[in-house]
């Protein structure tokens, strides 16, 4: 009868060594040293030798696929080198296979943050303290090209030592106040330097941000000297603006009264000469009646008539002296009192 297994109550512990009982040796023969023998089955070694190999396989294929595919991440190109030499290739976002003695350093092209904080002085010889951010990328067509001449290290070899000196440039040719005023003007002039200055590297500048301006605080107190200044000024222009805006008024008031006074007297002028001509048309028209009736009545007179107009006329009193005879009723000379 076999023995599946050793019994607890079977085991009797020694300091040196195990040692077995007699129900034991019932499943096991002792070996030539008096001991149980340890005999492994058949079948567990041919599966441990099967799963080992297989464990072998997988470890080899993941070596050989992890040299062979390269996975290219979003906002980035993978730059091709084969034993370090830079291939003129820039690889595209996804998985690429590859030769296992090759390998692929991932370029970031998406768009990085340089932020600098530098002391520059503007053109009166103010000392400013300014904070850039600039917004730049690597062209995705030149991600080789970058990395073959600067690696990773782009930022602190090109980016940063650019943007210090031309913006120390770049103040220089302003004035302090013209920094805050025409601030606009100022970014786009730096802009434009940069991006011709990092462009032939392969690297774009997208936009220039100044974050603060800090001067000195004489400047300060001088920029509210003025300030105070100007207010002034500005209240004394005010004043004489109104003064003079007053004095235009009355000027146009005057003009005003004027025009309406020559406007009047042009128009009683007016009327009295139509009144005039009036005046003078119905003379004429009188005139004119009257001599028409007067050629009327000197075309048509006769001796009888000019006899009824005397009688028409006359008084009754007889003059008191004739000249010629009665009949022709000539000259007759009124000589009384």
């Amino acid at each position: 009868m076999a023995v599946s297994g050793i019994c607890p109550p079977c085991i009797n512990l020694s300091i040196r060594q195990f040692r077995l009982k007699p129900c034991v040796e019932m499943a096991y023969p002792r070996d030539y040293e008096g001991y149980p023998g340890r005999r492994i089955p058949s079948w567990i070694g041919e599966r441990s030798v099967n799963i080992v190999v297989i464990i072998v396989v997988i470890v080899v294929v993941g070596i050989v696929s992890s040299r062979v595919v390269a996975r290219v991440p979003a906002g980035h190109r993978g730059v091709l080198l084969t034993f370090g030499k830079v291939h003129e290739v820039n690889l595209d976002e996804g998985l690429h296979i590859i030769a296992p003695w090759q390998n692929v350093v991932n370029m970031p092209v998406m768009i990085q943050k340089a932020e600098i904080t530098e002391s520059t002085a503007s053109n009166d010889l103010q000392e400013i303290t300014t904070k850039l951010a600039v917004h730049y990328r690597v062209r995705e067509d030149s991600a080789w090209k970058v990395y073959q001449t600067m690696l990773l290290d782009y930022l602190h070899l090109l980016v940063e030592p650019v943007i210090m000196e031309e913006l120390k440039a770049t103040t220089a040719d302003w004035s302090a106040e013209q920094l805050i005023t025409d601030r606009p003007l100022v970014v786009i002039q730096l802009q434009e330097t940069l991006d011709n200055r990092l462009q032939p590297y392969g690297i774009d500048v997208l936009t220039v941000n100044f974050i603060d301006f800090q001067f000195s605080k004489e400047f300060w107190d001088a920029i509210e000297r003025k300030v105070v200044a100007t207010q002034d000024a500005l209240t004394e222009k005010n004043k004489v603006e109104i003064a003079r805006y007053q004095q235009l008024q009355a000027i146009i008031t005057a003009e005003g009264q004027y025009n309406v006074t020559v406007i009047q007297a042009n128009a009683d002028a007016q009327k009295r000469v139509i009144a005039a001509e009036a005046e003078a048309r119905k003379i004429m028209i009188e005139a004119n009646a009257t001599s028409e009736a007067i050629r009327l009545i000197t075309s048509r007179m006769t001796p009888e008539y000019a006899q009824y107009l005397y009688l028409s006329q006359w008084n009754g009193i007889l003059p008191t002296t004739l000249l010629g005879s009665i009949e022709d009723i000539g000259l007759i000379i009124d000589t009384s009192p």
